[in-house]
């Protein structure tokens, strides 16, 4: 099969970086509006204005960082491994690894981990990970779950990517101006 064959079309990326869209952009969108008091505080409207926009520039920078991940699985992989169901195995990769790292980002600082502890924890998360995988295409109503939830999510680049745009405008007029 043709590499170009193997890239998967738009109408299927779109749910996937969605999902990862909503799942980058609402974190960001979070430790954002934890900082803000203290931003309040020290900054003018215009400085936190300019703090968003450096900060959405950054998520779109990451999401499609994070969009070439499962793109690039589907060039390498045999297509009825990932490309056949590119939507739901690249939805179901995307929300399980990304949200095991926002759960290892939120509970890790807090505990210092033996090289041993870190490493089960890991392979615990790839275990579950793996078996996830194998039963998204296993349970019929697993695959229409995550199939609707990117799907639906879909709503969000509405609204994300002109907000990205309009602060790589931003970030850009900054620099070089």
């Amino acid at each position: 099969m043709n590499i170009v064959k193997k890239i998967p079309k738009l109408e299927q990326i779109a749910p996937v970086y969605a999902v990862i869209v909503l799942l980058v952009y609402t974190w960001s969108l979070l430790l954002f509006f934890w900082r803000l008091p203290s931003l309040l505080q020290s900054s003018t409207v215009g400085e936190i204005g300019v703090f968003f926009s450096y900060m959405a520039v950054v998520d779109l920078l990451e999401s499609l960082l994070v969009l070439m991940v499962p793109v690039a699985l589907s060039i390498i992989l045999p297509a009825q491994w990932f490309y056949d169901q590119f939507v739901v195995k690249g939805s179901s990769m995307v929300l399980l690894c990304l949200g095991s790292l926002m759960f290892y980002y939120d509970n890790l600082p807090g505990e210092i981990l033996s090289p041993r502890e870190l490493l089960l924890k890991l392979l615990g998360a790839a275990l579950a990970f793996f078996i996830f995988m194998f039963l998204i295409a296993r349970i019929g109503f697993l695959e229409r779950f995550v199939r609707e939830f990117s799907n639906r999510a879909v709503i969000f680049l509405y609204f994300w990517i002109p907000v990205s745009v309009i602060s790589l405008l931003v970030v850009l007029v900054r620099n070089i101006f």
